[in-house]
């Protein structure tokens, strides 16, 4: 997405999200201006728990926080597009790629969805747009869509910016090992040299 900045999402929403919001239709809600927020137990979202690093009851605790904002825009000579702002913000437990212990990643993402019946042609103009072309038919699923940005928005690699403990890969490690093993024993070679010396 490019060409867009958003404000910042509060750090706290006061409750977590009612089962009437959960299901939505996004057409109207755009075109009411509406606005919700709230937040997801991570273990309410499987498909993320299943790719962060802890126990069932080590995630209990964690929360994901959403905001979510529609509105029509207007374009000189275009007719009105509904549109969806989804905000996301969690604090998640991963796996370290580098040091391999656990490594807690801040996760943040704002992703503007043009509501669509239809899914576009894959054009440049679609490629190059501002937002992202969401279809939707009745009503949506907002756990399922806070749930796909998030994920979405993991990191690739995880890392600490700086790892906690040294990394020592044990193939070298164990090779240094080795060389100390037999700088401590002397060379069949030069035992055969002092042989071969005169005496």
């Amino acid at each position: 997405m490019r060409g867009y900045t958003a404000p910042m999402m509060r750090d706290d929403p006061a409750s977590p999200a009612r089962t009437e919001e959960l299901h939505l239709n996004l057409q109207e809600f755009a075109r009411q201006k509406r606005a919700l927020e709230g937040w997801f137990a991570v273990p309410d979202l499987p498909r993320l728990a299943s790719l962060l690093m802890g126990t069932p009851t080590s995630l209990s605790s964690l929360r994901a926080n959403w905001s979510l904002r529609g509105f029509m825009r207007q374009r000189a000579g275009q007719p009105a597009q509904a549109v969806v702002e989804l905000r996301v913000q969690a604090v998640l437990p991963m796996q370290c790629q580098r040091c391999l212990q656990g490594s807690t990643q801040e996760v943040q993402d704002t992703a503007l969805f043009r509501l669509v019946e239809q899914e576009p042609e894959l054009n440049v103009e679609e490629l190059e747009s501002e937002e992202e072309a969401l279809c939707v038919r009745g009503v949506t699923d907002v756990r399922s869509l806070v749930e796909d940005q998030l994920i979405l928005a993991l990191p690739l690699v995880p890392m600490h910016d700086v790892c906690p403990q040294p990394i020592v890969a044990e193939g070298l490690q164990n090779r240094a090992t080795e060389a100390q093993v037999r700088g401590t024993r002397e060379s069949p070679f030069a035992a055969l040299a002092r042989l071969k010396k005169p005496g």
